[in-house]
């Protein structure tokens, strides 16, 4: 059965958000949107900020998720960030 790409990457990042949360973050946002583009956490570890982006593989023939986040994706991130 296929499921919603949006449903599963909504709860990949709510797993995400945990796991950074009992790691000491604080999350401050979910699903971050401006004009530039979208963040899916955004999160505080003491006097940093931290942008996330989370990637779920089905299959190890997607390609890593490192993989996943390449320079067009960089560069829409560094444009959000200047914006923040």
């Amino acid at each position: 059965m296929k499921q919603n790409n949006r449903a599963v990457g909504t709860a990949y990042e709510q797993i995400a958000g945990r796991f950074l949360e009992k790691k000491g973050f604080q999350i401050l946002e979910y699903n971050y949107r401006c004009r530039a583009g979208e963040i899916d956490l955004i999160a505080r570890d003491r006097e940093y900020l931290v942008f996330c982006e989370v990637k779920y593989r089905r299959t190890k023939s997607a390609g890593s998720a490192l993989e996943a986040v390449d320079t067009k994706k960089q560069k829409i991130q560094e444009k959000i960030w200047s914006v923040m």
